[in-house]
């Protein structure tokens, strides 16, 4: 084995490695050995066949195997010979091959940073109970009302309002439209938004004062939804089969029954729960956050450089992805590729250093995930798309690499736990006001990103 230095840097190291093809030679007659007895050749007995010619009709059906073998080999002779404490497993590249000439490969390697764990005794960190005000609570049920939507049929042959629903048929002739867009019948518009899969059709319908039985066509824009220009302008019939105007929505007995409430004051609680659980779990999202700043600005360690580069990539790969769809954040598209570059390291740095710490401090503590446990985020992680609940499993069930994406935050949160556990707490009541600024600031993007 002849190894040669390529790059060293404190937690990266680049080598090329060249295996004479003499080794090569030798474990292909040890492999071609070992089936020999195997082996039938005509004109031999079985096993009796000269090495040679065995060799030459084998020699390639085993000769990815031995290569293999012979890398990994000489891969950790290598790491045991220069002792690197691997961060994770090496990148190996066959770089030249050809027979009867030495195997040629090249490894990169990312070694472990070391880490000094503090005293979380020290630590100060703050939890958060909300205490919503009466009036929070009171809005809570008349934003509920207003959310309601009760329509009831018009008799009259009066025009729309704003307000309304509008029951249609259309239809388009024009070739290439997807299914769901040449035909639809009895299709609702809400005339209040905007949203719909025929763009500015609700303004289309108030501004032509539509009634029950009114046929027309329109010419609607369907290029930026459809992203071709040939649909620019695409010609559609329209029908009105029918008009319903907003009721007033009340609390009625029978709405209390249908939904498994005896009173009125039981319904109310339901939806003061409701949001207080949409506070907490913003709560839980903000001392996350403030948990990580504390652990960023109190850790200095430093990072592999590849660990650094892959997570950069995937970054700046998704962000040119954006960039073609036309997609990034409206501060992103502001600045120079330059400076983007220079924001997105910088992220990419606190989130590998992040992941290190936290990975650390696992294996410290000895923090592992459960059978049970991986099973119970699966079922939680399935439960979120429902209907699809049987094919999320069977994947997993398939693919068990992909069970990182269930472990790593169980992982997560039992770090985080076991942190807070330690540590100093603080706890501070806030209204939703309070809550509210606490949440700009913690989550103004603009400063994250300084």
């Amino acid at each position: 084995m002849n190894a040669k230095e390529l790059k060293s840097k404190k937690l990266y190291k680049e080598y090329s490695l060249e295996i004479p093809y003499e080794e090569v030679d030798i474990e292909v007659d040890n492999k071609i050995n070992q089936i020999l007895p195997t082996v039938n050749i005509p004109g031999f007995r079985k096993g009796k066949a000269p090495l040679n010619i065995v060799k030459k009709k084998y020699e390639d059906n085993v000769l990815n195997e031995v290569i293999q073998k012979l890398i990994d080999t000489n891969t950790k002779k290598l790491i045991d010979e220069k002792k690197f404490s691997l961060f994770r497993a090496p990148k190996v590249e066959l770089s030249n091959y050809e027979k009867n000439k030495p195997i040629t490969i090249n490894l990169k390697f990312d070694l472990k940073p070391e880490i000094k764990l503090k005293d979380f005794k020290d630590f100060k960190i703050n939890k958060y109970k909300i205490e919503l005000s009466k009036k929070a609570e009171e809005n809570q049920l008349k934003s509920f009302i207003a959310s309601q939507k009760n329509y009831k049929k018009i008799e009259s042959s009066r025009q729309v309002k704003n307000t309304d629903k509008v029951i249609v048929n259309f239809g388009s002739s024009q070739e290439g439209l997807p299914e769901y867009l040449k035909s639809q019948k009895n299709f609702p518009i809400d005339l209040e938004f905007d949203e719909g899969i025929l763009p500015n059709l609700n303004k289309e319908l108030i501004s032509k004062k539509v009634k029950v039985g009114d046929k027309f066509e329109l010419e609607i824009n369907l290029s930026k939804i459809l992203k071709d220009d040939k649909f620019k302008k695409t010609t559609f019939n329209f029908e009105i089969m029918s008009i319903e105007e907003k009721i007033k929505f009340e609390l009625t007995k029978e709405f209390l029954d249908k939904n498994g409430f005896e009173k009125e004051k039981d319904f109310k609680n339901f939806l003061v729960n409701n949001i207080k659980n949409q506070y907490e779990q913003g709560i839980k999202q903000i001392e996350k956050k403030e948990l990580m700043d504390l652990l960023d600005n109190s850790y200095k360690f430093d990072l592999p450089e590849g660990v650094l580069e892959d997570d950069f990539n995937q970054i700046w790969h998704r962000l040119e992805h954006a960039k073609k769809e036309g997609n990034l954040d409206e501060d992103d598209k502001l600045l120079k590729d330059e400076d983007l570059k220079k924001r997105y390291k910088k992220i990419s740095e606190r989130r590998v250093k992040l992941g290190l710490l936290m990975q650390h401090i696992a294996s410290e503590e000895k923090i592992i995930i459960s059978e049970e446990e991986i099973k119970k985020g699966i079922l939680d992680y399935s439960s979120q798309y429902p209907g699809q609940e049987k094919q999320i499993m069977e994947y997993f069930e398939k693919n068990p690499s992909s069970l990182d994406t269930i472990r790593a935050p169980l992982i997560e949160q039992k770090v985080i736990d076991s942190i807070i556990s330690k540590s100093k707490t603080n706890v501070i009541k806030l209204d939703e006001h309070e809550y509210k600024k606490l949440e700009v600031k913690t989550f103004d993007i603009k400063d994250t990103k300084k």
